[in-house]
């Protein structure tokens, strides 16, 4: 099998994620069925070393990824037959020039509307279509005009559940909330609709902790200026994973209301931490934060229904509610999303792609 993907190491998020586990996955299914694995990864730094399988970092330059793919097309010993996965919509026309069985991974918002007709014809063709939520695969049908039969649902997951801590339970002063997204004015995480949340709420409840960098991350800071809420608000920028972890560790809700997650696994790592999630009722995110019971979802659009979002913060005040819902969030996890529930998943993907 070939895989191609945008990005395998040296990333944090959630596709970065699924792709390490699904290559993890896939180098044990090729090792069963005693066939070679290649992955090229288009982001990954040059130099990158990956010991499971035949691995080449691409160093975002896109001409090194079609010479590297080209290369594995035309002298591979022939085996013009061996599967094509790739890991993002945005790689599909990539599979016009495979004459094996191919598979296509959409993860979320870049299948919200109609494709470009080249992007879009590569999904109609593919094999199968691999989606990261109910809402993705709806989208891919329904936008994208990929026949039912063609579409698998691949579940998004953790690796593993880390340890709980103590450390969120001193229930004195404000109320710490997380936010981890990437800042840019094309997705709408919903930021802007805390910090206006913020300011509305008494000052002394309520205080944002945001992890991301991105072209947006100056204006969020000047608008927590404006509002008046910069005091109570920490931008961190990117951090490390040890931060990253420690962050998840300290919160106390972790607040995300945004309108464009094909997923959100954010929102998983959230509730595998035991925290009690606040997110918007948009895209695949109520599959994951469901409302009363591992969190609470705002209606949408979230900038126009902050008293919903308010209430919502203030009910999250209650210990009780918080407890409740981290409780039945972390048990969500460990029973939906587990490593075992992606590797069952994965495999009838393979499958898939044999035939």
């Amino acid at each position: 099998m070939l895989i191609v993907l945008s990005t395998l190491s040296g990333a944090y998020g959630g596709i970065p994620a699924f792709n390490r586990l699904l290559c993890e996955t896939a180098a044990d299914d090729a090792a069963a069925r005693r066939q070679p694995l290649s992955v090229l990864a288009l982001t990954d730094a040059l130099g990158t070393t990956e010991p499971a399988f035949h691995y080449t970092p691409c160093g975002g330059d896109r001409g090194r990824l079609i010479r590297e793919y080209l290369r594995v097309l035309w002298l591979s010993d022939g085996r013009f037959s061996r599967p094509l996965l790739l890991g993002h919509v945005n790689l599909a026309p990539l599979a016009l020039s495979w004459p094996g069985p191919v598979g296509v991974i959409a993860h979320g918002s870049e299948v919200f509307s109609p494709l470009p007709p080249l992007r879009r014809l590569s999904l109609q063709r593919a094999n199968v279509v691999a989606c990261v939520s109910d809402y993705t695969a709806d989208c891919v049908r329904r936008q994208q005009g990929v026949n039912t039969e063609r579409i698998v649902r691949v579940v998004n997951a953790l690796p593993g559940l880390p340890p709980l801590s103590k450390a969120a339970s001193d229930t004195s002063g404000p109320l710490r909330l997380l936010a981890i997204a990437r800042l840019h004015p094309d997705e709408k995480k919903g930021i802007d609709a805390l910090l206006h949340a913020l300011s509305r709420l008494p000052k002394d409840d309520f205080a944002l902790t945001v992890i991301g960098e991105g072209p947006d991350l100056p204006r969020l800071r000047a608008l927590s200026v404006q509002l008046g809420v910069s005091p109570r608000v920490r931008f961190l920028g990117a951090v490390s994973n040890a931060v990253r972890d420690a962050e998840l560790t300290a919160c106390q809700v972790f607040a995300l209301p945004s309108a464009l997650e094909g997923f959100g696994i954010v929102y998983l790592e959230a509730l595998a931490h035991g925290k009690p999630c606040l997110a918007a009722r948009a895209g695949g995110a109520p599959e994951i934060v469901r409302d009363g019971e591992t969190g609470l979802l705002c209606p949408v659009p979230v900038e126009e229904n902050l008293a919903a979002l308010c209430h919502a913060l203030s009910r999250l005040r209650d210990p009780g509610l918080r407890q409740r819902l981290a409780d039945r969030g972390r048990a969500h996890v460990a029973q939906h999303h587990s490593r075992a529930a992606f590797v069952a998943a994965a495999h009838a993907l393979f499958a898939r792609l044999q035939h």
